[in-house]
């Protein structure tokens, strides 16, 4: 999508995930010429303001004992610091949301609406989650109506040029219609299912998130400072420290709504993906209650008490926090990296005339700078059997496919399991890992990973032994143990963002 806006002269954008990210990435890659880099720097540079933005409010608002609780709190939580380092929109959205709680405890609304704005322009979500504590915060003085107006103005200019955006380029006012309706279609509820069950398990989705996602990404000490600084906070005069409360309150129930709404497992990453702008408000509430205990305790316990019941919490979530990180490095090895190793050896392997379908991210890698290869996505093969004039799919058969590789000079084909990229609709039967004979063409396949649910296969008129430098076997084998031609189809799923 970096490179997509870069090619497209800044004038088109995906409406799914919205510009802001996209184009200050792509405006990085003008001068570096790769959306890798393009895109991690933007992530990663956010993230240090989501730092120092949180350390600099705790300052501010609750003095250096809790700034500096916030800044290790930060600096270790898993989500935070690992989408720091990767190519998603996430922790720029942060770092606007606590740019906009900085100027707004600093009494510039106006200001705090443009970067609101900017925080919907990263994440359509700010636009209901967040415009509740700006509005708060701005009818605590006089004069009210300005004030609001300076809150609201700003923020509703860029929705509806965005909007308007949308209206011409996407042929529709509903910018959130498709991101809305995609994430409930890919979640665990069906329509069919009654509303009292509905309801049910959505409630049985949010004590989960509750009970288990938090505590796993805070610990369970800090959960509960940022669950009691929530529930007893300051609520009726206009104070900072109400705003900040508000703010993490609006934030934290929209993440619980999208989840009673559409029930993907808690183990899904979208979750943790959703979570990242809800953390740093979170922790912003929880430091300042730790001390406020600890205080209470030194009056009964002394310093030592209070300094046990410090270290106690903090250690509790530093294990916390160090656990998840390794096991979420230890996931992205198992399902990512082979397809990162089989993304280089096509780049090193294949020649460039010699087209590929590929997906996901081989597809996203190869294409992170400008190259002469001819990249067929799933989705392209579907536009290729779609009725132009009725817009219906009629599926090929094998020996139709045959053809289609040998006229478009196929090489090779990267089959994913996974139902968005469409490989599952145009060929189900490549889910069996074994050589498949499809008229004029043979597909062989070379290797396989099963638990996230691919399969890379050779294209020939024959049947041919392995090419040397196999693509599972290079660059120390991140591909782990692979199943080649055994005849199964692929199990397992891995989480992915629709």
């Amino acid at each position: 999508m970096v490179r997509g806006v870069l090619d497209g002269g800044f004038l088109h954008y995906d409406m799914n995930h919205l510009p802001l990210y996209y184009g200050l990435s792509a405006a990085v890659m003008a001068v570096v010429g790769d959306a890798v880099i393009a895109a991690h720097t933007v992530a990663f540079v956010s993230g240090l303001v989501t730092v120092g933005l949180g350390v600099a409010l705790a300052d501010r608002l609750f003095g250096r004992r809790v700034a500096w609780t916030v800044a290790v709190l930060l600096i270790l939580q898993p989500e935070l610091a690992l989408y720091s380092a990767s190519s998603l929109r996430e922790p720029l959205y942060a770092a606007l949301l606590l740019g906009s709680l900085t100027l707004a405890t600093r009494e510039r609304i106006g200001g705090a609406s443009w970067l609101a704005g900017a925080a919907f322009l990263t994440r359509m979500d700010a636009l209901v989650a967040w415009t509740p504590a700006l509005a708060l915060h701005a009818l605590g003085r006089r004069p009210r109506l300005r004030r609001l107006a300076l809150a609201a103005l700003p923020m509703a200019a860029l929705v509806l040029v965005w909007a308007a955006y949308c209206r011409i380029d996407h042929g529709t006012w509903a910018f959130w219609g498709h991101s809305v309706s995609v994430n409930l279609e890919t979640g665990g509820v069906q329509e069919t299912v009654p509303l009292p069950t509905r309801v049910a398990g959505g409630l049985v989705i949010c004590l989960r998130l509750v009970g288990e996602v938090l505590p796993s990404r805070l610990g369970w000490g800090i959960w509960a400072c940022a669950l009691g600084g929530l529930l007893f906070g300051p609520v009726r005069r206009h104070d900072p420290r109400r705003t900040l409360r508000v703010a993490a309150a609006g934030l934290l129930a929209f993440w619980l709504g999208v989840g009673f709404l559409a029930q993907h497992d808690p183990g899904h990453n979208l979750y943790w993906k959703w979570l990242h702008g809800v953390l740093p408000f979170l922790i912003l509430v929880a430091a300042p209650v730790l001390w406020q205990a600890a205080d209470r305790v030194r009056r009964v316990l002394g310093s030592v008490g209070a300094g046990a019941l410090v270290l106690i919490v903090l250690g509790q979530a530093g294990h916390a926090m160090v656990v998840e990180t390794l096991r979420q490095l230890e996931v992205s090895q198992e399902l990512y990296a082979p397809q990162l190793a089989l993304a280089k050896w096509i780049e090193e392997q294949v020649p460039e005339d010699h087209p590929v379908i590929v997906d996901n991210i081989p597809g996203c890698w190869l294409d992170r700078r400008e190259h002469d290869r001819t990249l067929w996505s799933w989705m392209d093969v579907v536009e290729e059997i779609r009725n132009p004039e009725t817009g219906e799919v009629t599926l090929w058969s094998q020996a139709e496919f045959g053809d289609w590789l040998a006229r478009e000079e196929i090489h090779y084909v990267l089959w994913f399991q996974e139902d968005w990229t469409q490989a599952p609709v145009v060929a189900p039967w490549l889910a069996q890992e074994q050589v498949h004979e499809l008229g004029v063409r043979t597909v062989r396949p070379l290797r396989s990973e099963w638990r996230y649910g691919w399969v890379f296969y050779e294209v020939t008129d024959t049947v041919v032994d392995p090419p040397a430098g196999d693509p599972g076997r290079v660059d120390g084998d991140l591909s782990g143990p692979g199943r080649e031609g055994s005849g199964h189809p692929i199990g397992g799923r891995g989480p992915a963002d629709p």
